[in-house]
């Protein structure tokens, strides 16, 4: 029932610049051949004193292309680093946001789902079965008609072949929903994008198919 659920609903509702480091005086007066060294190095620490908010990877990665392009392996080993480090805080951070996702839809509750839910009109879900909803409100809707009567607790997600990839601002999970109603069992192949709004990381985009379990 649950999985027809979402085939239903989505048919229903179917269509319709990370700031930078700056740099001090004397940094900036010396040589173009060592103030090169120098600002990668304000720039790694920039990065890491801030909570890893002020310096985006994009700008870190092209700094440790510098670096190379300069021979200077130990800027590029600080680099590395803190890129690694920074990715490391945006993939938990997206791990956890599609843990609250699943446990707002096991939840039943249409109010957990609200605040995982991301705002804009480039919201969107695919439900199984069913075609595309663009637009928050829409998206909204759709999940209204699948929790509706759906007792709490009257199912469980289990998650396998969970693989998560993330930035400062966007990131995505992949994984298969092992889905165990009181009267429906099912599989299906998700795909949940993430995108960090006001600090938060939400759900702007879940699409889900079937999967069939090959043995």
């Amino acid at each position: 029932m649950l999985l027809q659920s979402r085939a239903l609903a989505g048919r229903r509702a179917s269509p319709a610049v990370a700031p930078t480091c700056t740099y001090n005086r004397q940094a900036l007066a010396r040589p173009a051949r060592y103030r090169g060294a120098r600002d990668t190095e304000l720039r790694c620490r920039a990065a890491v004193d801030s909570g890893l908010n002020e310096v985006s990877i994009a700008d870190l990665e092209a700094e440790l292309k510098d670096a190379l392009g300069r021979e200077d392996y130990k800027a590029a080993a600080r680099l590395r680093d803190t890129i690694q480090q920074k990715s490391s805080v945006a993939k938990l951070a997206v791990e956890d946001a599609n843990r609250r996702f699943y446990d707002a839809f096991m939840s039943g509750r249409l109010e957990e789902m609200d605040k995982v839910v991301g705002l804009g009109d480039h919201v969107q879900c695919i439900h199984p079965g069913a075609g595309c909803i663009a637009g928050r409100e829409q998206v909204m809707d759709s999940w209204r008609t699948i929790l509706r009567g759906v007792r709490p607790g009257a199912f469980r997600v289990a998650l396998e072949d969970v693989r998560v990839f993330a930035r400062e601002d966007m990131g995505f999970v992949t994984c298969v929903e092992v889905i165990d109603a009181d009267d429906s069992m099912g599989r299906i192949s998700a795909t949940n994008v993430f995108e960090r709004q006001n600090g938060v990381w939400r759900i702007v985009q879940h699409h889900g198919s079937p999967s069939p379990r090959f043995r």
